[in-house]
């Protein structure tokens, strides 16, 4: 193997583990991983020229919808806008990089997906090993909940707790779905680290990440139901792995009743307090801005300003400093920056990542897509650095990659 084959095999390891990196490394990863490969596709092939520029175009259109907002955008709000965009320019970078990298780069790059998973596992220790070091010897005389559990969490580790259940989710199905061919050793450790990441991302437990999980492991049982006996102890050591973690983890169970808000009346309906009431109050406030913004939008430089006016009069009125949030839907984040041309422009994108993914048989491409569309309903995850890097670089990386049988070796065309 040549010293320029190494760098290319370190490369593409270091994209697939910069969202979990500190803040300012998440940026500047994928810029360095992509220039580079741009370089060395100009090396091997003599050029970027490309037929699959059209398509990373169409599957950036939303990106492209914010960009033509700009000459409706007030002069008050432009700084907005560009820290907008500024945000959700990897969208359209990196689906233009995979489309422009030779089909040998982006195969050699998924090829190296595995370090995600020992990334995600490598930074819950962290944040897991920070939290028990916290209430071994601090004594600080902060209370064992879950609410200080996923503060610690993120403070350690720079990956907010729901973002962290994204990648876990993912890397669950990536172990789930590679081990074809495998001696049994191997089996065992995919296994483990399958359960290890469960337990994990159980602790953690954000919504609407479990429940994908839940939507991948129901498809996964009924594609594979003529031989759900081979996966019975799989199975039971999953619901192992759910019960040690209720039996033994404290805000677990906290977590758990809160959530209870959902069904009804839960102990706590103080919105500082519960997380339930929070995505109650932040879901009328988006609604009511929809009833006004329902066919234009904002525009993406003007909600946050409007949000943060309505949060301030809710806080007067309640006598408690409530938010400024941003709508924690992906969707209203689009309807309400956009107006229609956005809500249908983010169910488009997705309609074609779906279409793609199921006429390719790309299971874990289809995944994804499922992680990332339930998420949407709880978080804008676009609008925060980490969510919207784990969604270009691996919807345009699937987008682009492939087929198998088609993948030369590395400096092969």
């Amino acid at each position: 193997m040549s010293k320029i084959t190494v760098i290319d095999k370190y490369m593409a390891r270091l994209l697939m583990v910069c969202m979990v990196l500190p803040g300012k490394l998440q940026g500047f990863v994928p810029i360095l991983v992509s220039v580079y490969f741009v370089v060395r596709t100009v090396m091997v092939k003599g050029s970027l020229l490309s037929k699959n520029y059209k398509a990373a175009l169409l599957i950036s259109t939303g990106f492209l919808l914010y960009l033509l907002s700009l000459p409706f955008m007030p002069n008050e709000y432009l700084r907005s806008f560009h820290r907008v965009c500024e945000g959700r320019a990897s969208m359209l970078l990196l689906p233009l990089v995979f489309a422009g990298i030779t089909p040998t780069f982006t195969a050699l790059i998924w090829k190296e997906r595995y370090y995600l998973v020992y990334a995600c596992i490598i930074s819950c220790f962290i944040g897991n090993g920070a939290f028990a070091y916290h209430y071994l010897f601090a004594h600080d005389g902060t209370a064992l909940s879950h609410v200080a559990y996923r503060t610690i969490f993120d403070l350690s580790t720079s990956v907010h707790p729901t973002y962290m259940c994204m990648f876990l989710a993912f890397s669950i199905c990536i172990a789930l779905l590679s081990g074809d061919g495998e001696d049994v050793p191997r089996k065992w450790i995919r296994y483990i680290l399958m359960y290890l990441m469960l337990v994990l991302l159980l602790c953690l437990l954000a919504k609407t990440p479990i429940i994908a999980l839940l939507v991948v492991f129901v498809h996964y049982g009924w594609v594979h139901r003529r031989q759900l006996y081979r996966y019975k102890g799989l199975l039971a050591g999953a619901v192992v792995a759910v019960m040690a973690v209720y039996l033994f983890v404290p805000f677990f169970r906290q977590r758990v009743e809160e959530l209870s808000g959902f069904f009804g009346k839960s102990k706590t309906e103080n919105v500082i307090d519960n997380s339930v009431a929070m995505r109650k109050l932040i879901w009328h406030t988006d609604v009511d801005m929809l009833h006004h913004y329902w066919l234009t939008g904002t525009g993406p430089g003007r909600l946050f300003p409007l949000l943060k006016q309505r949060y301030f009069f809710y806080s007067l009125y309640s006598q408690q400093v409530i938010g400024p949030y941003d709508p924690h839907n992906e969707y209203m984040y689009d309807w309400l920056s956009l107006g229609m041309l956005g809500i249908v422009s983010l169910l488009f994108v997705l309609g074609v990542h779906f279409a793609k993914a199921i006429r390719r048989g790309h299971t874990i491409y289809l995944y994804l897509l499922v992680i990332l569309s339930i998420s949407f309903f709880t978080e804008s995850v676009l609008s925060l650095q980490q969510g919207v890097l784990f969604y270009s670089i691996f919807t345009s990386l699937l987008f682009f990659l492939p087929r198998e049988e088609k993948v030369a070796e590395p400096g092969q065309l």
